[in-house]
């Protein structure tokens, strides 16, 4: 599906609410997650590596773009006479339930370094991933641009991937594990970093957290 759609029609490029909805949305995601999401990031100190952290980000972006399009699609498919407006809806709800469940139990857990605390996780959700997830919904119903929806989801996490310095697999560089905490049944998820003194935390300090 991704590789028979053409990246823009001639029609889109001649339409301009449809370049001001794809300039807008770039502009915005790259504000969301090179600004906003950027600033309020824990880095422990980890150093900067772009040989690694790039390539990184652009695989998660790719994947992340299209698993949106694969929860996108099979909704779709469910409601094919659905309004818009529902299936924006329960595009939404499911990236909700299935990627945040994927970050909380699993990504912060054992793939990422620890890079938030409460505080940055509820602002980053509110804030940054629940309305470019919405937006990037709205946009690939509105126009099937398939590959610059993956495109806008690398933008997005080339730029975490950087701005939480993304350690390669071979940096002895000390870092904080994840902090499991605990969940129901036994489960354990990443809710981020604690610090036993906040007010003094260098860390939450250099990322702009109260806690």
């Amino acid at each position: 599906m991704i590789l028979a759609a053409p990246i823009a029609t001639q029609s889109q490029l001649e339409d301009s609410a449809w370049i001001t909805w794809t300039l807008g949305l770039t502009v915005s995601v790259f504000i969301l997650y090179w600004g906003i999401w950027a600033r309020y990031t824990i880095r422990f100190d980890r150093k900067l590596h772009l040989a690694t952290q790039i390539p990184f980000g652009l695989v998660w972006g790719a994947s992340m773009g299209q698993f949106f399009l694969v929860i996108w699609n099979v909704v779709n498919s469910i409601g094919a006479t659905w309004p818009q407006w529902l299936v924006i809806a329960g595009v939404c709800a499911s990236i909700g339930i299935f990627i945040g469940g994927w970050m909380v139990f699993y990504w912060d857990l054992y793939v990422a370094p620890e890079h938030d605390s409460k505080y940055s996780i509820a602002l980053k959700t509110i804030v940054v991933h629940m309305p470019q997830s919405f937006l990037c919904i709205v946009y690939v119903t509105l126009y099937n641009n398939f590959i610059i929806l993956i495109a806008l989801q690398t933008l997005a996490l080339v730029g975490a991937s950087i701005f939480m310095r993304m350690p390669p697999f071979w940096s002895t560089e000390p870092t904080p594990p994840a902090r499991a905490h605990p969940f129901l049944f036994g489960l354990v998820y990443g809710g981020g970093y604690v610090s036993s003194d906040p007010k003094n935390d260098p860390y939450l300090k250099a990322a702009h957290l109260p806690y």
